[in-house]
């Protein structure tokens, strides 16, 4: 009985050790908590890298994308309209912080057939990400970034910007081929799913790139606009505003200057930069781009341009806060000075009439796409179309689009003016109309484009630093050797992070210094 006992108990331990076995072989399928997933998916990793870079993007069209190109001009804590840069996390860390989650859905879809549209969004967004990040710095980690968790590189090296270039304009066409139509995109907050304007926006941002490197390697440029160009079946562009890459704000999301206090809104003002370009063409954007002065006592619209009054760029703190547009020394300070438009108003600037939606975040519009094929075809880049066709596509696509816009915020009377301007008068006229010698046509796409490229991003200085059109004069209290800058300094903490690589890069692009050229800016713009 004893020895029968003693096999029983034998038999109860071993089963339970092999029950216990069977358990741990399934234990790290079993025992995940929802709540905490170890990864998440696509569909809730997409709709917050758009949401988180929309932003980015558009908050530095408020600081250096509006006044280092001379939209806007600094009436308070000017250190940044005199160039007074100091190296910046903005938008590096943003960016890495977005490209993490980007590189987690290519990962998790590239070899999926049922999760293709994924994988063709996640390059394209990659793409328009990584071309934000490059134009602002030059060489950045690419190649070996985002590696730190799967392949454990926390110190990865800095690609030279032609290789990144090389590697966004693959992954874009890559991006339009496999974006097929067939699979849902759930949280796609940029098109709502349409597979079709995704595939639309990766040949129009490849075009844009294109554009950037024509004066460095025009043999690629050429190449791969004639490609697109030649074949719109299978690289459809942008057609209409209605196409444009552009994110739409709601009210648990305002657009990003909604919810700014009042006093950071009124330390940008409109320059008298865009005011004189503006009211040298009776171009009405002015009334939309800007707000009449306090002093007028017009509220957020006029009829007469002469109440919308600028201010210089690169002015000291205290020759900014005492300029007077008129020269008396009893009409100095804010209420002389036009704000930015009721477009993008906060609320405690104008609880009443400020809205949160009707603006929205542009990454690329149309009126964009038209006046890069305008400079194409005008520099026979491409042979498809008309030149002068394009450059007036430009112009009424940005007049349409602020139209739609002001009417969507409710704002009546503006809209009202717009809609009665006659614009076949304003492109005939001729400091407008497409006529004189090439170069001179090539100054108009160039002005016409920095118009409408009002807060895109940066994007009107990266077109600046490409072509040097059109002409940015330095303010009188501007340091910098009275440069205006042409890149960011990389972030201290890369410095002290990945040291080694940074050196490397540094010593390659010739200086972590704001004037230090990107591979591709060679133009005589300084």
């Amino acid at each position: 009985m004893k020895n029968i006992h003693i096999s029983k108990k034998g038999f109860f331990v071993m089963f339970l050790l092999a029950a216990f076995m069977g358990c741990t072989e399934d234990f790290e399928e079993i025992n995940q908590n929802p709540n905490f997933p170890e990864q998440a998916s696509s569909e809730l990793l997409l709709p917050g890298v758009l949401r988180q870079m929309a932003y980015n993007w558009g908050d530095q069209g408020w600081e250096e994308g509006f006044t280092v190109v001379q939209y806007g001009a600094r009436l308070q804590f000017t250190s940044g309209d005199i160039y007074q840069w100091s190296p910046t996390s903005n938008p590096y860390n943003d960016a890495y912080d977005g490209l993490r989650d980007i590189e987690n859905i290519i990962r998790d879809t590239k070899e999926n057939a049922d999760r293709q549209n994924y994988y063709g969004v996640g390059l394209i967004v990659k793409s328009w990400i990584y071309s934000y990040l490059t134009d602002a710095y030059g060489d950045v980690p690419y190649t070996d970034a985002v590696k730190g968790i799967s392949d454990d590189n926390i110190t990865p090296e800095f690609t030279p910007q032609q290789e990144i270039y090389d590697g966004l304009l693959a992954d874009l066409k890559t991006a339009n081929a496999v974006l097929t139509g067939t699979q849902n995109i759930s949280g796609d907050i940029l098109y709502g799913g349409d597979v079709l304007k995704w595939r639309k926006f990766a040949n129009s941002l490849r075009l844009r790139l294109l554009m950037r490197i024509s004066d460095v390697d025009q043999s690629k440029a050429t190449a791969g606009m004639a490609e697109i160009m030649g074949d719109p079946t299978t690289y459809p562009i942008f057609e209409s505003n209605a196409d444009a890459a552009l994110l739409q704000w709601n009210s648990d999301n305002p657009q990003p200057k909604y919810n700014t206090r009042s006093g950071s809104f009124d330390e940008v003002r409109l320059s008298l930069t865009l005011e004189t370009r503006l009211k040298d063409l009776n171009d009405r954007r002015l009334i939309v781009y800007a707000q009449p002065t306090s002093n007028s006592g017009k509220g957020i619209y006029s009829d007469n341009l002469d109440d919308y009054v600028g201010m210089p760029n690169g002015l000291d703190d205290e020759a900014a806060l005492g300029y007077s547009p008129t020269g008396n020394p009893n009409e100095v300070g804010s209420n002389f000075i036009s704000r930015i438009g009721i477009l993008l108003a906060c609320r405690a600037c104008n609880v009443e009439l400020a809205s949160p939606t009707a603006s929205q975040t542009i990454i690329m519009d149309y009126s964009e796409l038209q006046f890069i094929l305008a400079e194409a075809r005008e520099r026979n880049f491409i042979t498809v179309g008309d030149a002068a066709t394009y450059y007036e596509n430009g112009i009424r696509a940005s007049f349409s689009y602020y139209l739609d816009r002001i009417v969507a915020g409710g704002w009546n009377e503006i809209a009202a003016d717009l809609q009665a301007f006659d614009l076949d008068a304003y492109i005939a006229q001729t400091a407008v109309a497409y006529t004189g010698t090439s170069p001179e046509k090539l100054e108009k796409v160039a002005l016409q484009k920095w118009i409408a490229l009002f807060y895109t991003g940066f994007e009107a200085w990266s077109d600046w630093r490409r072509t040097g059109m059109p002409e940015v004069i330095p303010g009188p209290d501007a340091v910098n050797d009275k440069k205006v800058p042409v890149r960011f300094q990389y972030p201290n903490s890369v410095k002290s992070t990945n040291n080694a690589n940074y050196q490397q890069a540094v010593t390659r692009m010739g200086g972590d210094d704001l004037n230090t050229r990107l591979w591709w800016d060679v133009a005589s713009n300084n």
